[in-house]
């Protein structure tokens, strides 16, 4: 093209003249192209150039491509839509032809400068759009990585939860182990009690119950002195803990004035600080909870070692009664030999009958004292079995807050294994952030040697208290921070959402559109606060129910520990009465070995008083047949003298009865002594017997039988006394039966107890065996113990794991930031667009530039929505997987395959909305296709139109037309000069914004400028069109602006 001049400028072409044409100045103001596709409004219409043969529209030529100026046969086709004059004859001037050619020559290169700016923001939209599709497969490859990583944890987890089955079932079976070995032991023990309690005498219980009273008063004075202590230690703990918090204050004061002296360092610094304090504390943490693990561990051990101990103890016991058993049958044996002695001294023995029947008085007068001591004793029996019924009470109270402490001892160590799984996820999020931050670390370092200098001055139990203060006062600060951003946040983006519901209320195709986005946004925004809120609250009600279950622990474990030793205390008082009672045991063993030996001379006593009987029976016989002779002798004194043979022999025989009876009341040496008295009384009857052969007296024998008769009297009483006497032995006799009977019992249960003492032996030795396979087994140097090693060295690689998932978290949410900020800035550009739009529309704008601003709008339009949807994506994205890992960090091991599958699920979800969008992109790269074909033909029409001017230039000469009128109006060149003037102060605005949004996409571009080694695959660029399904238009108050869709020709032929 050939230079022109500014409009009204005196600048002519040489090869133009002012008789050429003949156009007029009406016809340069009012329209250059022929065709209604040109691009430009609508003002620059057919209706004033010349339309005859010779400049006709159609295209008739095949050398001329359509839309070139061609002559016309007539002017009959100069009808437009703002022809308001008649065309007039006019004469050719070459100066106005010249001008129109300047200004025409002007309008394309400004379209076509306007045309290259589109090119180049389309290239760079593509550029954005291909950085978006590498930052999509980064994100791809990342997710598939995480599903590959939780697939290994699945299978992983898998094999653990066997392991951990496999010792909860070993774990199951040793406590069954120890509940059968405690009942056994309990059995055991119920059974000795009874025993003890069955064979204690009224003096043993009496001192017993004495001594137990004394050691009871002893133990509570001690235990009252152990609370006395305990109340003194437990002020000097917490006066020591007042102490550590000053020390702790003054610590933290120096440390705050250590970080303000450092407060001109970076931010970023500040929060490796924080977070390496926090990683610190927390290994602190676990630190503590290792050793309170061992010191559990120590107290098993103990545990274990003085239930050997009392296994020992109980063998012992049971040697000590199988030695005392053995005795007893040597003492049987003994007692047999002494009984076939005193079966030979059996003579000697019936002359101490006499003192027997008095003892056996005594005897029977400390039965009836022993019977009333047994109903005491079996009172007090009755109390003690309460007392052992509420001890079997407490052991079992106790053996569930055993349990309990076992399940919460389990639940520490998952903690414990979490926290670990965190704390080796920081640790390595710190070794990857130590590359880029080595200069913070010596910060970092120096101030954390002041801070162990200063924090080594107190115990470790204080510090642990204090961290544990700190930490949640400083995460009750971040959560109160958090809530203030989320507010914060909250505000801004309501505030944005009226800022663009007021700005989009005009526009109603996208205003649909936008309203769901904001109450999708709105709803997820409170969504997020409210869960924020709800993990809030529930973290800080863990935290109190955990303090609290760690004083009620400490209070119990005290308090057990105080049960456990006054129970120690009863079970030694309970050996002491056990030993008293195997002693009195013994004695009554004696006394029953006398009673035995006693009962045997009652039955030679019982079987000599039935001989007595029957001779008594004897002596009335002779005492009736003695009267019958005295009758006899009284009638006939022949038959008297006849018989008194048989009558001495008669009185001796009374006298034999009397010193029998005489002698079952005296000892043997009486009885020999009435044998000689027996034996002179002989002598003189003899004597009288030859006085009364020699010279009979009546008087003397009726002396004698009265005499007999007294005696025979006598005898009677004596054998009444002897029959009492007899019945009471029988009675006693009885009662000896019933304590051998008892005996006999005793002996039952003796044997027993053996058999079960036996019985506990045999099952202590196979739990010992049983437990020296556990430790061989599970102990330090066993398989399953380096097995548990080898689980926790996988446990640790599956804690870096999750580290390394934590810091492409942070990754992500740092681009999350970013993409934050670039869409502020877009969405402050379009504000800013939209202002400026709105000033346009209050002038005239010619269609070019409004198309140029129309294309500007809607490719920022479109890069608004995909941030907005990418930052939804992300958000969601961050939401879901800060999620998994805080219900990772909470929920036990039974939990964590079902926290898996639902991530799995949410991938898959994210893999699917991945697949749409890639549909949706490769659905618009079409449309980019169809808007390029476009942009090719509109640059086909230019080309043609610069070649119908240069025609125009050329064939000047041979032109013969009729011009317009020579007066132009003024209106007309006023409105041209308006209209450019106005496309060039828009040309600049447009070159302003697009400055603007250059910047931008740079700013864009610089966050996303890490490249990828290997993309699986490239996203195409999305298209530059609406939802609506508008072409690059803009409809704002009813006009609509923009390139038309091209027209036929019928509309250039039609008049």
């Amino acid at each position: 093209m050939e230079p022109y001049s500014n409009i009204g400028g005196s600048y002519f072409s040489p090869r133009s003249s002012q008789n050429r044409l003949g156009l007029s100045d009406l016809a340069i103001s009012s329209g250059v192209f022929p065709d209604e596709d040109s691009g430009f409004n609508s003002s620059f219409s057919l209706s004033r150039l010349p339309q005859s043969e010779d400049f006709s529209l159609s295209p008739r030529s095949p050398m001329v491509s359509p839309g070139a100026l061609v002559r016309a046969k007539s002017l009959s086709r100069l009808s437009g839509p703002l022809v308001t004059q008649e065309v007039t004859p006019y004469t050719y001037t070459p100066f106005r032809v010249d001008r129109s050619l300047r200004n025409l020559k002007g309008n394309l290169e400004d379209s076509e400068n306007r045309r290259h700016v589109l090119v180049h923001k389309l290239r760079e939209a593509q550029s954005t759009l291909e950085l978006q599709s590498e930052r999509l497969s980064k994100i791809e490859n990342a997710a598939k990585g995480n599903a590959f990583l939780l697939e290994d944890l699945k299978h992983k987890e898998r094999e653990y939860r066997k392991t951990i089955d496999s010792l909860q079932l070993t774990e199951q079976e040793k406590d069954m182990l120890k509940m059968e070995n405690i009942k056994l032991r309990q059995e055991m023990q119920d059974r000795i009690d009874k025993l003890d309690f069955a064979l204690r005498s009224l003096q043993a219980q009496h001192q017993v119950a004495e001594k137990e009273n004394q050691k009871r008063v002893i133990l509570l004075d001690q235990s009252s002195q152990a609370l006395n202590m305990l109340e003194t230690e437990n002020n000097k703990l917490k006066f020591d803990h007042e102490s550590m918090n000053k020390e702790m204050a003054i610590a933290r004061e120096a440390i705050e004035l250590a970080r303000s002296k450092f407060e001109p360092m970076e931010e970023e610094n500040r929060d490796l600080r924080s977070e390496n304090s926090t990683l610190r504390e927390e290994n602190a943490d676990l630190s503590k909870k290792t050793s309170e693990l061992t010191g559990q561990l120590m107290e098993l051990r103990k545990l274990t070692q003085s239930m050997k101990d009392e296994n020992e103890k109980l063998a012992s016991s049971w040697k000590t009664l199988s030695e005392e058993r053995q005795r007893l049958v040597r003492q049987v044996e003994g007692s047999q030999e002494k009984a076939a002695e005193m079966k030979t001294k059996a003579n000697t023995v019936s002359a101490e009958r006499d003192r027997l029947f008095q003892e056996k008085l005594d005897l029977n007068n400390k039965y009836q004292q022993l019977l009333i001591n047994k109903e005491e004793l079996a009172q007090k029996k009755s109390a003690q079995e309460d007392q052992v019924n509420e001890l079997e009470a407490d052991l079992a109270r106790l053996k569930k807050a055993l349990k309990k402490n076992e399940d919460d001892k389990l639940s520490f160590q998952e903690e414990i294994s979490d926290l670990r799984r965190a704390s080796d996820g920081l640790s390595a999020e710190l070794n990857s952030v130590r590359n880029y931050y080595e200069k913070a670390l010596e910060q970092i370092s120096s101030l954390e040697n002041d801070k162990r200098a200063h924090m080594q001055q107190g115990d470790l139990k204080n510090q642990e208290q204090n961290r544990l203060r700190g930490e949640v006062d400083r995460l009750n600060k971040q959560l109160l921070s958090k809530s203030k951003e989320l507010k914060k946040e909250k505000e801004e983006m309501d505030e944005l959402i009226t800022k663009l519901k007021d700005d989009l209320r005009n526009q109603k195709d996208d205003n649909f559109l936008l309203e769901s986005k904001v109450e999708e946004l709105s709803a997820k925004l409170h969504k997020a606060n409210d869960n924020m809120k709800y993990a809030a609250t529930t973290s800080q009600e863990e935290l109190d129910t955990w303090k609290d279950t760690c004083e009620r622990l400490t209070a119990s474990v005290s308090r057990k520990e105080a049960e456990v030793q006054s129970l120690s205390d009863k079970c030694l008082d309970l050996e002491d009465l056990t030993a008293k009672l195997q002693s009195e045991n013994r004695l009554l063993k004696e006394d029953n070995e006398t009673l035995t030996e006693q009962q045997e001379d009652i039955t030679k006593l019982k079987d000599e008083n039935r001989k007595m009987i029957q001779e008594k029976a004897e002596n009335e016989q002779m005492i009736k047949l003695l009267e019958t002779q005295k009758e006899v002798l009284t009638k006939s004194s022949e038959s008297q003298l006849a018989k008194l043979h048989d009558i001495e022999q008669l009185t001796a025989r009374i006298d034999q009865q009397r010193n029998e009876n005489e002698h079952l009341r005296a000892r043997v040496l009486e009885l020999e002594n009435v044998r000689d008295n027996l034996v002179q009384q002989k002598e003189e009857l003899l004597a009288n017997t030859e006085l009364i052969y020699k010279n009979p007296k009546l008087d003397e024998l009726q002396n004698r039988v009265d005499e007999l008769q007294d005696a025979n009297r006598q005898l009677r009483d004596i054998n009444d006394s002897v029959s009492d006497k007899c019945q009471t032995l029988e009675a006693e006799n009885r009662e000896l039966k019933e304590a051998k009977y008892e005996l006999r019992r005793v002996e039952e249960e003796r044997d027993r107890l053996n058999d079960d003492i036996d019985h506990v032996q045999q099952q202590f030795d196979r739990l010992q065996d049983q437990h020296n396979e556990y430790m061989r087994k599970y102990g330090p140097d066993g398989e399953e113990y380096e097995k548990v090693h080898i689980l926790e060295r996988e446990k640790e690689g599956l804690e870096k794991q999750v580290a390394l998932i934590n810091g492409q978290l942070l990754l992500v949410e740092s681009s999350k930031k970013r993409l934050d900020e670039v869409v502020e800035d877009l969405q402050h550009e379009i504000v800013h667009l939209r202002k400026e739009l709105e000033e346009a529309e209050k002038q005239p704008v010619s269609g070019p530039d409004m198309s140029e601003l129309q294309s500007e709008l809607e490719d920022l339009r479109n890069e608004l929505t995909r941030n907005q949807k990418d930052k939804m994506k992300q958000e969601n994205m961050l939401r879901t997987l800060k999620e998994e890992l805080e219900e990772e960090r909470t929920k036990k091991p039974t939990q964590i395959r079902e926290s898996l599958d639902d991530v799995g699920s949410e991938l898959t979800s994210m893999r699917g909305e991945l697949h749409k969008l890639v549909g949706e992109i490769e659905r618009k790269e079409q449309t980019i296709t169809t808007l390029e074909n476009q942009l090719r033909q509109s640059k086909e029409k230019i080309e043609n139109k610069d070649k119908v001017i240069q025609d125009l230039k050329t064939g000047n000469g041979h032109h013969t037309s009729q011009s317009l009128d020579e007066t132009p109006p003024k209106t007309r060149v006023g409105s041209l000069s308006k209209s450019d003037s106005l496309g060039r102060t828009q040309s600049l605005h447009e070159k302003g914004a697009g400055d603007r949004l250059q910047s931008l996409i740079s700013k864009y571009r610089s966050y996303g400028e890490q490249p990828s080694p290997k993309p699986e695959r490239k996203i195409k660029p999305l298209p530059l069109i609406s939802s609506s399904g508008s072409k690059m238009g803009l409809v704002t108050r009813g006009k609509s602006f923009g390139p038309a869709a091209p027209k036929s020709d019928d509309k250039t032929k039609s008049t």
